[in-house]
């Protein structure tokens, strides 16, 4: 009886996280679509980076606030203070954000031109772009891998308790936060025309991060944070500039999807932490290399 209550309470858990995921997945788009057609294009690494830092400081908050609501009143509490921070923005920008709304910025007629005769499946047969939806697919795998085994990794690897495991999250999330407002700052100022350089840097950083974590077990709080929030820096700190790069979403949201999955698949067959974090070294790895090949070409059409 208790198992299957259990698996009751279970599946409506899991239909309540399917609701809630059709409701986030809109704001990405819509929000970078706004900022595309709000800000020139000297603007658009800045703008896209504070909007974007948005979710890594919610990410901060999260990580010190709900450990502590859940072990003093319990997980419902914690699920029910989440559901009303994320109520609240409805109200209160629905007004001033509606005077946002009108014709977007003019664009070059000559992009207008080519937008009308190219085909809405001609990026299907160019391999750079192709190249560059895959990076999208790896960088949200290893996105959503670290937001959901990191606490996990925390604790039962490193021996951290639950408010410890909060702390190393609210330290990626900062790299995260950081990141994405220095990231979209500098590739307004510096390169702007090869913001796919900016992106190679990230998951640079994530290789690395995530190969320390394969090889070492940093457990001293210093060392611990430091690397977590390196790690937030390679997991986080691309969106930005992908963004402003190619609204590529559902190469992006696919990899959210995947990357939980194959990161658990990959800790049950192998029983070692060590196995993921590499796999996913490599995919960053992946990703700094296929962006420094097929950035050029990207960051042509962008201009």
């Amino acid at each position: 009886m208790l198992s299957l209550e259990l698996r009751q309470h279970g599946v409506t858990f899991l239909v309540c996280l399917f609701l809630a995921g059709t409701g986030w997945s809109v704001v990405n788009p819509a929000l970078g679509k706004a900022i595309m057609d709000l800000f020139p294009a000297h603007e658009r690494g800045m703008a896209m980076g504070i909007k974007q830092m948005g979710l890594t400081l919610g990410g901060i908050a999260s990580a010190l606030v709900l450990p502590h609501i859940a072990a003093a009143l319990g997980w419902r509490a914690a699920i029910a203070a989440c559901g009303l921070v994320v109520a609240l923005p409805v109200p209160l920008t629905w007004r001033p954000l509606g005077r946002l709304d009108g014709e977007p910025a003019a664009r070059p007629a000559s992009v207008e031109r080519e937008g009308t005769r190219a085909s809405a499946w001609s990026w299907a047969r160019r391999p750079a772009i192709l190249t560059f939806f895959a990076s999208g697919l790896f960088l949200g795998m290893v996105q959503a891998a670290v937001l959901s085994y990191l606490p996990l990794y925390t604790i039962e690897a490193l021996g951290f308790d639950t408010i410890g495991a909060g702390l190393l999250v609210a330290c990626s999330q900062a790299g995260g936060a950081v990141s994405r407002l220095v990231l979209g700052a500098a590739s307004d100022r510096w390169l702007a025309d090869r913001r796919s350089v900016w992106l190679a840097l990230t998951g640079a950083v994530g290789a690395s991060s995530f190969a320390a974590y394969a090889v070492w077990l940093v457990a001293a709080p210093l060392g611990a944070g430091t690397l977590a929030f390196a790690a937030g820096v390679g997991a986080y700190g691309w969106v930005g500039i992908f963004f402003v790069m190619s609204a590529a979403f559902a190469s992006i949201v696919v990899g959210l999807l995947v990357g939980p999955a194959a990161f658990g698949l990959l800790l049950v067959r192998w029983d070692s932490y060590a196995v993921p974090w590499t796999t996913f070294a490599g995919l960053s790895a992946l990703v700094t290399i296929a962006t420094i090949l097929v950035g050029p070409a990207i960051d042509r059409e962008r201009r």
